[in-house]
């Protein structure tokens, strides 16, 4: 060794070996950085992906209907409001309709061919069809119509129930319409579905329906609109009710069948099935005898009335039917035979409803086109309800009842007045209507009813109404079990049937025009899933999974905001 070389020490190893320790641990740290910054790099690669997709299905068209290419927000508007509209009108009643908006749409069948998923798909693309078919006709009409308060009411309504749903706007919305769903393309749509609304009632009250048409649509569909008086009384069977078994035989029964083979059993049964049809085979027959006796006994109305007052247990049997359509006669067979068009008065017959037990005596009297007229009137709905509670004791509640009476009955003759100080027109009495009447089925058409007919309304808003001297332009205050009606007759309409067919004719037209603007419409995806076409209504539907999870607008909603909290 050198003298230039320098001994190492313990002390210089031990250095040497720290610092070369350090080294490593500096490599080591820069290897970990590099590693982290890789990561972040693969993490935020992933979300930009996930951002490109999210904004390529968002943006990117979904489908195309004619001309006119479709986003998903778009497509997502019609098919949620699809399910939206079922469940508003079935509600809980959609199990029994065999959907359960809390399962894949694509796994429950809406037919043998059809699941739930492809249904409201179609749905969906027919009702885009008829939009874009009518916007296209309108714009080129030239036709105007101010959408902004039908928008303005939408989106009231949307905050209310998201208020009732404990959701803000935004998550009530999605949860309705889906993910992609914003306040201002759903108010766009919302927009065009309301002009194209307008555009649709305008060509459906241009569309003429003549008298020869309506006299031919009838002469096919008598049975539809013809009434009928007629007689009838239930003589019914007098079948012995089971008496119930102590448990003692019941025990007894069950200890004996444990000690029958099957087939013993089965025969033991199928005895007491026997037995029982037997006795009743009996009490039918016995029936159908007093039946036709009475029926022997019938030479006009009067007898009948007489032979049915006799057996009467009760005076408020009704045995005389009047103005009766066929669809209100039960069972089928007795409407059957009452329509048939070899029926003249006078006949009378025996029919059996083994169904019921019974059999039916049957005395024809008439069949009839009714021309009633129905009548158009407008009223304000000034509630009485009184605010109670359980607490208050009955001469309380008689107090409050009397005392809202009174204020409800105020009111509506200041209404009343300020009408008949003002301009005292049907105009003035509709912006009235609109302003005040709490009735939800006439308040936001100036409480208009049109072709109301005999009996539809509660008994003194009926009578008033259909009052012999009753003429158009007459007012006063009506009270019913609702409150009080300030009313206006605005004068009569046309018979009921006549109303009906002419409603049918019209919408049969409108029909047939609205699938001459659609059917040439092709229908086309962006991207067909690895899944089997269906045909559906002239048009390729494709299935997918995608979306196929529907749910109620709480359990969603529900959701949206739990996802808003994390």
């Amino acid at each position: 060794m050198s003298d230039n070389e320098k001994k190492m020490t313990r002390y210089d190893m031990k250095m040497q070996r720290r610092q070369q320790g350090g080294q490593k641990t500096d490599g080591g740290v820069r290897l970990l950085a590099l590693g982290c910054i890789a990561f972040l790099v693969f993490c935020v690669g992933v979300f930009a992906w996930k951002t490109y997709q999210t904004h390529q299905e968002k943006n990117e068209t979904y489908v195309t209907i004619g001309e006119h290419e479709v986003k998903k927000a778009e497509y997502d508007y019609y098919f949620y409001s699809g399910i939206n509209s079922l469940y508003s009108y079935y509600g809980d009643m959609l199990s029994y309709m065999g959907l359960d908006l809390s399962k894949p749409l694509d796994e429950q069948n809406f037919s043998e061919d059809m699941t739930w998923q492809e249904y409201f798909d179609e749905q969906a693309v027919m009702q885009m069809k008829q939009v874009y078919a009518l916007s296209d006709e309108l714009t080129e009409a030239g036709f105007e119509y101010d959408a902004t308060e039908d928008v303005n009411d939408f989106v009231d309504s949307l905050k209310t129930a998201a208020v009732s749903a404990g959701a803000t706007s935004e998550a009530y919305l999605k949860a309705s319409y889906g993910s992609f769903a914003t306040i201002k393309e759903v108010e766009r749509l919302v927009e065009r579905d309301s002009i194209v609304d307008a555009y649709y009632n305008d060509i459906m009250e241009g569309i003429e329906v003549t008298d020869d048409e309506i006299t031919a649509y009838y002469e096919d569909n008598k049975d539809n609109y013809d009434s009928v008086d007629y007689m009838i009384w239930e003589v019914a069977a007098d079948i012995p009710e089971t008496e119930e078994e102590t448990v003692d035989e019941t025990e007894t029964e069950d200890e004996t069948a444990e000690t029958l083979s099957e087939e013993e059993q089965a025969e033991l049964e199928a005895q007491k099935a026997a037995e029982e049809e037997a006795v009743k085979e009996a009490a039918m027959a016995d029936a159908e005898v007093k039946a036709n006796d009475m029926l022997d006994q019938i030479t006009d109305q009067e007898s009948f009335e007489t032979l049915c007052e006799a057996q009467a247990d009760e005076d408020s049997i009704e045995y005389l039917k009047t103005n009766v359509k066929m669809s209100s006669v039960t069972p089928t067979t007795v409407a059957s035979w009452l329509f048939d068009s070899e029926r003249q008065t006078g006949d009378k017959t025996v029919i059996e409803y083994s169904a019921g037990n019974a059999y039916y005596v049957v005395y024809f009297l008439n069949r009839y086109l009714d021309e009633t007229k129905t009548v158009d009137v407008r009223h304000i709905l000034i509630p009485s309800d009184a605010e109670t509670t359980d607490e208050m004791t009955e001469e309380e509640i008689a107090a409050a009842t009397e005392d809202a009476k009174a204020a409800a009955l105020e009111k509506a003759e200041s209404i009343y007045e300020e009408w008949q100080e003002g301009e005292a027109t049907e105009d003035s009495f509709a912006a009235l209507a609109e302003a005040n009447s709490t009735d939800t089925g006439s308040s936001t058409n100036g409480g208009l009813y049109e072709a109301v007919t005999y009996g539809q309304m509660v008994d003194s808003f009926n009578d008033w109404i259909f009052d012999d001297e009753r003429k158009a332009g007459d007012t006063d205050i009506v009270e019913t079990e609702y409150g009080y009606h300030i009313m206006y007759f605005v004068g009569d309409n046309g018979a009921a049937w006549k109303l009906s067919i002419e409603d049918t004719l019209r919408s049969q037209k409108m029909n047939e025009y609205v699938t001459a603007l659609v059917e040439p419409m092709e229908v086309v995806y962006a991207k067909q899933p690895e899944t089997e076409e269906t045909e559906t209504s002239g048009e390729t539907t494709a299935e997918t999974t995608e979306d196929t999870t529907a749910e109620t607008t709480a359990e969603t909603v529900s959701e949206s905001v739990e996802e808003t909290e994390e």
